[in-house]
């Protein structure tokens, strides 16, 4: 894998989570009522949770794993991620809080978020270490540019009068199929690597 192959695999892998409707999406859109701008302060909050959970796990990531714990990782990242394909259509989950606080309080109090970041996350930390620190900066850029578009754009819309029945439907979809895809692909990758 190369590295415009790896950040291409960042953002794919991203979006799966990205465009999942839940509480940040949720707030997001109740926010941008009053703010177009909520979205980029939502995201900066989520980013200041992330951004240190990207880095640990780069820095852990430059160790030396053996392949069976690699293949362990890669394999539980792909069961978490049918998982939340199968059930994500179920959450009501709805907490409004505001701005940074909002980012900050619905990422740190998401046990998704947490175990997306120790198995799916956790990979891509794996995969960025081959590229040392280039590899680390492409994730966390692609990775958080994900985030801000998404939600900026949310707020945007939603300051704008939008209904979000549509954008909610198709976002889930395309979340779906992104987390069928990527959870079967990292099962798939799991199995080789322990090959």
């Amino acid at each position: 894998m190369n590295l415009l192959w790896f950040i291409a695999f960042v953002i794919f892998v991203s979006l799966s989570g990205v465009l999942m409707p839940g509480p940040i999406f949720a707030n997001a859109i109740y926010e941008g009522r009053k703010n177009k701008y909520a979205g980029i302060k939502i995201a900066t909050g989520h980013a200041i949770v992330e951004v240190p959970i990207i880095v640990t796990l780069f820095f852990i990531g430059k160790f030396e794993f053996p392949a069976m714990l690699k293949s362990l990782i890669s394999i539980v990242g792909g069961v978490f991620l049918l998982y939340l394909a199968f059930t994500f259509f179920k959450n009501k989950e709805r907490r409004i809080f505001k701005g940074i606080v909002a980012g900050i309080l619905l990422s740190s109090l998401n046990p998704y978020f947490i175990l997306w970041w120790l198995t799916v996350g956790f990979t891509l930390a794996i995969k960025a270490t081959y590229f040392g620190l280039i590899g680390l900066l492409s994730l966390v850029i692609f990775h958080e540019s994900c985030d801000f578009s998404w939600y900026g754009f949310i707020t945007w819309l939603s300051n704008k009068g939008a209904r979000f029945q549509k954008v909610e439907k198709v976002a889930a979809l395309l979340s779906f199929s992104l987390l069928i895809f990527f959870g079967i692909f990292f099962i798939y990758s799991g199995v080789v690597i322990y090959k």
